[in-house]
């Protein structure tokens, strides 16, 4: 009866919700290290067993109960298996890293020894101390790592955008070396060096100029209407139509934006000056972030050259918190045909997370 009542008590439809459990701390940091593992000379085997190590450890582990006292045995256990030689070079490994401490025993064996009080007098395991005090360090080293990853494909890209638009470019194991570099794990540097040579002797095609002079197209770009945006819009699809032309209220140099944008002055293959430049750029990062060529044209149609650039080079700032760029920017193309869409504020909206965090 108590039961029924309970159930008749509960407003009809309303449906209790359980809040997420917290994430792991164990599995956040084990992520950090896969992401960033290039950075710490580490392997496949060693996450495998950083992994197994952690599975040995509480959830929520105080600093005392961080210390692996398992066998050897139950490692390779944990570890997929591997060999117990293949164990002692990974953990040696890991150590170098300075993500744990080994202290071994005179015996061999991993134990604690505690006094009459339960206080723990002697410990002979793996300390995975080290590896809980690194986490702001190896997450600041994820966020460099990720910005890597970024410019890679961004090189990449732009070097296939050469090897497309200028198939004569250099010379023939010059272009041989370009294609063979899309497919392998090349170095920044050597990455830039591929595009510098590859590079054409003749200026990049002038983009589409503006109702003002050649000075003010240069210092500044101008702001259309007031519409903000925070988050991203989920208008169905229409067909864009140009945005309506309104008085400009704000300009936005090309030392602001860049400031504003550092993953974009961090990829330019040379020192942006104009925002003939920037448009350029723009369009050799769209492929990297994955915007394909039909929708950088509606972009260009409906924002203009100067409003799609800012709009990618947001894009690229934001990566980590917009999982679909090319869907964002659609939505951007379908507001800017129904309402009007302020590219600089659209813009400042986009990478205000990442110049707060900065």
């Amino acid at each position: 009866m108590s039961s029924s009542v309970s159930r008749r008590a509960q407003p009809a439809g309303r449906q209790t919700r359980t809040p997420p459990a917290p994430q792991d701390p164990r599995w956040q940091l084990l992520a950090l290290v896969r992401t960033c593992r290039d950075k710490l000379a580490l392997r496949d085997r060693d996450i495998t067993v950083l992994r197994g190590l952690l599975s040995l450890v509480p959830a929520g582990a105080t600093p005392v109960q961080r210390v692996v006292f398992a066998s050897n045995r139950v490692l390779i256990e944990r570890c997929d298996g591997i060999d117990e030689r293949t164990l002692r070079r990974r953990l040696a490994q890991l150590q170098t890293a300075g993500l744990l401490i080994r202290k071994p025993s005179p015996n061999g064996k991993r134990y604690q020894i505690r006094d009459a009080d339960t206080e723990a007098r002697l410990t002979y395991g793996i300390d995975l101390t080290p590896l809980f005090a690194l986490q702001s360090h190896l997450e600041g080293l994820a966020a460099l790592c990720g910005q890597e990853a970024l410019q890679r494909r961004s090189l990449r890209a732009m070097i296939r955008d050469l090897l497309f638009r200028h198939p004569d470019a250099g010379t023939p194991a010059e272009r041989e070396e370009a294609r063979l570099s899309l497919r392998r794990v090349l170095s920044i540097a050597r990455l830039e060096a591929i595009l510098r040579m590859l590079a054409p002797e003749s200026p990049p095609t002038p983009a589409p100029q503006m109702t003002v002079s050649d000075s003010q197209n240069d210092r500044h770009i101008q702001r259309s209407d007031k519409e903000d945006l925070e988050s991203e819009p989920a208008e169905k699809c229409q067909k864009p139509q140009p945005a309506p032309e309104t008085q400009p209220d704000e300009d936005l140099t090309v030392e602001e934006c860049l400031d504003l944008a550092p993953t974009a002055r961090a990829l330019a293959p040379e020192p942006l000056r104009s925002w003939d430049g920037m448009i350029d750029l723009s369009a050799r990062l769209a492929p990297a972030i994955g915007l394909s060529p039909q929708i950088m044209q509606s972009a260009r149609s409906a924002l203009g050259p100067h409003g799609c650039a800012l709009a990618v080079l947001g894009l690229i700032e934001a990566l980590g918190r917009i999982r679909n760029p090319q869907a964002y920017l659609q939505a951007l193309i379908l507001r800017a045909g129904n309402q009007g869409l302020n590219s600089v504020r659209m813009f400042r909206s986009l990478v205000r997370p990442m110049a707060e965090a900065a």
